[in-house]
């Protein structure tokens, strides 16, 4: 999971924040709180243990089933279009 300097924002005045939008590192090491000990990423374990101790089980497993079916219908939707390297 990627994660930025600062906490999001839909605030007009922050619309052009890179900082608030933008997860890609090349951009958030150059923020004033960027963590350079996990370089603001933490391994999908850590965060699925931090939103069931914030949010609960039920709920973190809802939300991983959502994001694993998001995942599945993406690639099921390109799936004649991938090139097969058999």
């Amino acid at each position: 999971a990627r994660f930025c300097n600062v906490k999001y924002s839909a605030e007009v005045g922050d619309i052009d924040n890179m900082f608030v939008h933008l997860t890609n590192v090349a951009i958030q090491k150059h923020g004033e709180d960027y963590n350079e000990s996990h370089g603001n990423k933490w391994p999908i374990t850590n965060l699925r243990l931090y939103l069931e101790g914030t949010h609960g089980r039920a709920a973190t497993d809802e939300l991983f089933a959502g994001i694993n079916d998001c995942i599945v219908h993406s690639l099921r939707s390109v799936q004649n279009v991938i090139i097969n390297d058999r």
